[in-house]
């Protein structure tokens, strides 16, 4: 990090939240709001108890279709009254899944909901996220046979289907069981975890807040560059600076940028409003003017021109979702800002172009291949989206927040569940606040 590497940071309102931070107090290796969040992300998986319920009433168990369950087994349906026992499973299940006693671990229950989170201590010998799903389905299969005296005769093996599906069958679990983060052997290629949650997910567990969805989007994304390796060194500032302009509304540039430009605006006049900023902080300058007067710039400082350039994207996305009421044009927005600036300034766009290429292949795929395919269905793993890491999905689910339910698949059909776990896990709300203000703590201990 550089000595004037400090940072402004603003709420959804214009309002400063901390002043003077230092770059570094953003690391989500530092940042003790930011390891809240993913700390609490990796250790927590979900079972709708009432699901389940009827999953066993029916013997439909272990189907891979995304839509209605193919496989059903006749004869060996359980007609089990879980919902009525629900706080009763609960409380054995922490019981098994403590480490010692009156540890973190949790389970809660929110109506027919039961989120759990895995003691911290496990993941010192981990060796993967796997255990968020293994260990809570063991102790859930467990604490219903027990309390429903289930013998080896009796059906456990349906119960073990139900909530785990055909796993270990197949390569991941796939019954009423899931967490927040993918299975492993569903990630492809390392320090991928982080990216594999849907943007729908991350609008409902936000709560439909745009600056929030663009804060814990961003967190996630740059956790997982910083987890692969890819931010050693001097990549680190860079994506640094990403994270604090484009994810956490650095210096108000966001907020400014939609205000001065939000109503009437194009994306040409946040390419402009960007250029303007970017030059009076010298952060590029001019190279070269041609005989045409078209210019040609040179960045003075690669990273803060990234950050300036992510902040726009950020704008653009979010502009284009509010003015249509509709989230389905945002990857051609971004196609086109990257675009147009890159053409403009002769610069690198975001993420010196590669936001420009995930964009183009994300555009085509919600507009053409599939016809229903839609931005908030999409997650950063996702082959179409990879290939920008912590640039393309934050402006996305920032934007989608503004969607006004044009959508085949909202978060409300897809990420319903999402709703109520922001509700029990407290670390998951404010996250643009709490990261700020635990930036401003680490100020004092620098």
């Amino acid at each position: 990090m550089e000595e004037d590497d400090f940072i402004d940071i603003y709420d959804d309102r214009g309002k400063i939240l901390c002043e003077k931070v230092p770059l570094d107090g953003l690391n989500p290796y530092k940042n003790q709001a930011a390891l809240e969040i993913l700390h609490s992300l990796r250790r927590t998986a979900l079972i709708d108890i009432s699901e389940l319920e009827n999953t066993l009433r029916t013997g439909e168990v272990g189907g891979t279709m995304n839509v209605g369950c193919e496989c059903q087994i006749p004869g060996r349906e359980l007609d089990l009254e879980l919902l009525d026992r629900i706080d009763e499973i609960a409380a054995r299940v922490k019981k098994l899944l403590e480490i010692a006693p009156n540890d973190d671990t949790r389970v809660e229950v929110a109506d027919s909901l039961m989120v759990i989170q895995i003691p911290s201590r496990s993941f010192l010998v981990a060796t993967d996220s796997s255990q968020a799903y293994l260990k809570p389905a063991t102790a859930i299969v467990r604490a219903i046979c027990e309390i429903f005296e289930l013998g080896i005769f009796d059906g456990i093996e349906m119960v073990k289907a139900a909530v785990l599906g055909r796993y270990p069958q197949m390569t991941a679990p796939n019954g009423a069981l899931s967490a927040l983060l993918s299975f492993p052997t569903q990630v492809e290629g390392g320090a991928n975890a982080y990216r594999g949650i849907m943007v729908n997910h991350i609008i409902a567990l936000t709560n439909r807040r745009t600056f929030d969805a663009a804060a814990l989007s961003s967190v996630l994304e740059h956790a997982a560059v910083f987890e692969s390796g890819a931010a050693l060194g001097a990549y680190g500032r860079y994506h640094l600076f990403g994270l604090a302009y484009q994810g956490l509304n650095a210096n108000n540039m966001v907020w400014e940028l939609l205000k001065d430009h939000g109503k009437g605006g194009r994306i040409t006049d946040l390419i402009d409003d960007v250029l303007e900023r970017a030059l009076r902080d010298r952060i590029i300058e001019v190279e070269r003017e041609m005989a045409s007067g078209y210019r040609l710039y040179a960045a003075k400082d690669a990273a803060r021109w990234n950050a300036y350039a992510s902040a726009g994207l950020m704008a653009a996305a979010i502009q284009n979702a509010g003015v249509m009421r509709s989230g389905q044009g945002i990857p051609s927005a971004m196609l086109f800002y990257n675009d147009l600036l890159v053409m403009q300034t002769g610069l690198p766009g975001v993420d010196f172009g590669r936001a420009l290429g995930t964009a183009t292949l994300y555009e085509y795929l919600t507009h053409n291949t599939y016809g229903g395919g839609e931005p908030g269905t999409f997650s950063a793993e996702h082959p179409a989206t990879r290939g920008s890491k912590g640039f393309i999905i934050p402006c996305a689910a920032a934007a989608m927040c503004l969607d006004a339910g044009t959508q085949m698949y909202p978060p409300e059909m897809t990420s319903g569940k999402m709703f109520k776990l922001r509700e029990i896990l407290p670390e998951l709300k404010d996250p643009v606040k709490r990261i700020a203000e635990a930036a401003a703590a680490f100020k004092e201990v620098v």
